[in-house]
């Protein structure tokens, strides 16, 4: 039998299951159609877990003694991309039932009245070559406390001045900043291929400090 007749007969015999459940889906990836997103999340199954983009972060998908579980990097994004990934998460972690359509191009995460609709897209494979920008930044004066892993003090920064004030997760790479000093910076961003789930999906080095100066107050 052909292997897409065979990912037919397999996940119409087993729609109740969890997604798990089908092994012949390994190797596949998928495409949020519904609800709509600007930046819609992505599943690809692979051997006992699947992966994929949330909608801000990367993360991983396991099931283990009977529980769904989600583990993510923990990048701060617009308030809009992070209310789809909460959303999509909490799905993810209800344990949803997969529900094809018959031609193995689309299927749907339901848990109870939850929906989630997906169309299956080409996998594309790493090619290992990876693309780095450079940009502006400005860091402001003092941490403030934010949650990752646990509890810490996170760097505060913005791309512009109009901008919002935002925590950074990690460090700069050459950068030490003083207490009290608000600081221009020019860095490079270098994408990091393929991270664990619960590693940065990119390395910030600093470029050159544009300016900086004293001061006890957001400016």
């Amino acid at each position: 039998m052909p292997m897409k007749h065979r990912l037919i007969a397999l996940v119409a015999a087993c729609a109740a299951a969890p997604a798990f459940a089908f092994p012949n889906l390994i190797g596949t990836e998928w495409q949020l159609e519904s609800p709509r997103a600007e930046n819609p999340p992505t599943l690809r199954f692979d051997a006992g877990k699947a992966t994929g983009f949330g909608g801000c972060n990367r993360y991983m998908w396991t099931h283990k003694d009977g529980k769904s579980l989600v583990a993510a990097t923990r990048m701060l994004c617009a308030p809009a991309a992070m209310r789809v990934e909460t959303d999509f998460f909490k799905l993810l972690e209800a344990r949803p039932r997969l529900v094809p359509d018959g031609r193995a191009t689309k299927l749907a995460l339901v848990a109870g009245s939850t929906r989630y609709e997906f169309k299956r897209v080409k996998a594309v494979q790493p090619t290992g070559q990876v693309e780095e920008t450079s940009k502006y930044i400005t860091v402001a004066p003092f941490t403030a406390p934010c949650s990752g892993v646990a509890k810490m003090q996170c760097l505060q920064v913005r791309e512009s001045d109009s901008g919002d004030w935002q925590h950074f997760y990690g460090g700069i790479e050459g950068f030490t900043p003083q207490p009290g000093v608000q600081y221009t910076l020019k860095v490079r961003v270098i994408p990091i291929a393929n991270p664990p789930a619960d590693a940065p999906n990119r390395r910030v080095v600093l470029e050159r400090i544009v300016m900086q100066e004293k001061t006890e107050k957001l400016n």
